[in-house]
């Protein structure tokens, strides 16, 4: 309703059992959730955009005592920092089942009428295998930087199989920047000097994954999300400067594929600038349409000065991460839309005030 082209729903929706809901996400792990993806898909077509899900495997970064109690698995036996979980080395037999799961989930989304999938890479399972830091395997998955990115085009080689060609598939994946300014936070990357993935083995990975031509675009994030403080700076709040990954993320457009990017892009001056300057192909404004979903028409319909603009509170992020509904701070009607309360509010009746 309020003018954007794509919404992208569902983070970090879940694709095996193994994979709990540890927040609430949504489980894409069986045939029953494909009503609810048909009912959402005709809800935001009847105004003309497209809609697409986040599917993802959290790996090490989930915990064991929530859902079905299942263990956590991971490439090798190294536990996150932030969820501290021990997880289960994945023998083939996991791997095999995982690769299906993404494939199956894949499935439902477009059998749902959903207009695509965005494959979650960064900080969960499939970027866990990237990393020789989590991945100290032996065999065929672990050792070179070819290895290590072999899980995920499996991933991409079962989702194609099938949702065939004709279906937008993407990955959201980690960027690094080619220098680190300690004095500016969205780059000075807590933990980022002893991180092994540098900016060009993470552009390495990208080119191993737009040669293999499943990929409709790329969804780049900078740094990483295994603890609180390298969160903070990964989806940094008011603290830091606005769109402080523009150029870790243009990096990925030498690869061909389309590059969508969000990060503190909270006003469309700086989406304009990012795309116009050639930086990005799509400019993602997630928090900015939870601040004020309207905000695109509002600029079309030439009132800039009306849009409720993102403050970078957090207020959102803190609350879903607890499994609770995502409300703003500086919006009531957000995540209280079925409770009756409306965005828009026309003036009302009879005389103004003096």
């Amino acid at each position: 309703k309020g003018g954007i082209g794509l919404t992208m729903f569902g983070g970090s929706s879940t694709v095996s059992p193994d994979s709990p809901s540890a927040f609430g996400q949504i489980n894409v792990t069986s045939d029953a959730v494909i009503p609810y993806f048909q009912a959402l898909a005709d809800g935001v077509h009847a105004h003309g955009a497209k809609t697409m899900i986040q599917l993802t495997h959290l790996g090490w970064r989930t915990a064991d005592d929530v859902a079905d109690w299942l263990p956590v698995v991971a490439p090798s036996r190294v536990r996150e920092p932030a969820h501290r979980s021990f997880p289960k080395e994945m023998d083939q037999a996991d791997i095999d089942r995982v690769v299906r799961d993404f494939g199956s989930a894949a499935w439902r989304a477009r059998e749902g009428g959903l207009d695509g999938v965005e494959i979650f890479a960064s900080g969960h399972l499939i970027d866990s295998f990237w990393s020789s830091r989590t991945n100290r395997r032996t065999d065929g998955y672990g050792g070179s930087l070819a290895n290590r990115v072999r899980f995920a085009i499996e991933v991409l080689e079962e989702v194609r199989r099938r949702v065939g060609p004709d279906f937008c598939v993407g990955m959201r994946l980690q960027g690094k920047a080619s220098s680190q300014r300690a004095d500016d936070p969205g780059w000075g990357l807590p933990g980022a000097a002893h991180d092994d993935l540098s900016h060009e083995e993470c552009l390495q990975i990208a080119e191993m994954l737009a040669k293999t031509g499943m990929l409709d675009f790329f969804n780049v994030n900078a740094g990483a999300v295994d603890t609180d403080n390298r969160l903070a700076s990964a989806i940094p709040s008011m603290y830091g400067p606005l769109a402080p990954q523009l150029e870790v993320a243009a990096a990925y457009r030498q690869f061909g594929l389309p590059v969508l990017h969000a990060c503190r892009i909270i006003d469309l001056s700086t989406a304009r600038r990012a795309v116009s300057d050639g930086l990005l192909d799509l400019a993602g404004m997630t928090r900015a349409h939870i601040a004020d979903p309207h905000l695109v028409r509002k600029l079309s319909e030439g009132q800039e000065e009306r849009i409720r603009p993102c403050v970078g509170a957090g207020y959102c992020l803190d609350r879903i991460y607890v499994g609770q509904d995502a409300l703003c701070l500086h919006n009531a009607a957000t995540g209280r839309e079925v409770q009756g309360m409306p965005h828009i509010i026309a003036p009302a009746p009879g005389a103004t005030s003096k």
